[in-house]
């Protein structure tokens, strides 16, 4: 998966993290919030590779 789709997926789980906090899941919330900013910094690190080559 190219960078881009890791950006988009990252942004996603970001934008749906608070959902979970709405519908008073915060476990959910929680784990979707750190997967998503976990996929921005892979995102971010494979970016950088990709540009280097």
């Amino acid at each position: 998966m190219h960078s881009t789709g890791i950006f988009i997926l990252g942004i996603l789980w970001l934008l749906l993290s608070p959902l979970w906090f709405w519908a008073e899941n915060t476990a959910m919330g929680v784990i979707w919030l750190c997967a998503g900013i976990l996929e921005l910094i892979v995102a971010f690190i494979k970016r950088k590779k990709e540009k280097k080559q």
